[in-house]
């Protein structure tokens, strides 16, 4: 079994800022899409979460994913840059007075590069508006090892932790063997 610790934030004040694009970037976009297939999202979610193992939606039927990610309520944006899909977020607008980041996160290749600072001042800027109370986000002792205090650079503060049990998503066939190397395969 597969043991792991989430965090649960919340960020209850405005962005002040404008999101500005890291020193030396060109062509870099932070855009909305509408009509993200299944087996487009899925390849993405993989892209971005297999090294932090990423599972629960790669466990969904199509059916039940494809009900999500085309649910007007779920906002999915995508970060490009110079054209090359470099990142994701996940925005759930469910509760529009206190929306929830779901997904958050970069292709591997692309971290270290100040583009997640960047999206997720862009994604804040898009998501608040006078009706939002706060903006809630979890994650877990599996992704990277800075998330959490990026997060708390962002305005978001830690609310509790849950622990949580389930199934090795490697060792079920859900994600690769590979997945996740620096996480003992239980």
């Amino acid at each position: 079994m597969l043991n792991w610790q989430v965090t649960y934030m919340e960020r209850k004040t405005p962005p002040v800022k404008e999101a500005n694009a890291p020193h030396g970037s060109t062509k870099i976009k932070f855009v909305r899409t509408q009509d993200i297939q299944v087996e487009d999202y899925r390849k993405l979610y993989r892209k971005v979460g297999e090294h932090w193992l990423w599972w629960e939606r790669l466990a969904l039927t199509d059916c039940v994913l494809g009900k999500i990610i085309s649910n007007e309520c779920t906002e999915i944006n995508l970060l490009q840059v110079n054209q090359e899909i470099a990142g994701f977020t996940e925005l759930d607008t469910t509760n529009n007075k206190i929306p929830a980041i779901r997904y958050f996160g970069l292709i591997p290749k692309f971290i270290g590069q100040h583009l997640g600072s960047f999206m997720m001042q862009t994604l804040l800027n898009q998501a608040w508006h006078k009706n939002v109370m706060k903006i809630t986000l979890d994650t877990c002792n599996l992704d990277h090892p800075t998330a959490i205090n990026f997060y708390k650079h962002h305005g978001f503060e830690e609310t509790h932790i849950e622990t949580r049990e389930a199934a090795d998503p490697r060792a079920i066939g859900i994600l690769p063997t590979t997945a996740a190397p620096h996480i003992p395969i239980s």
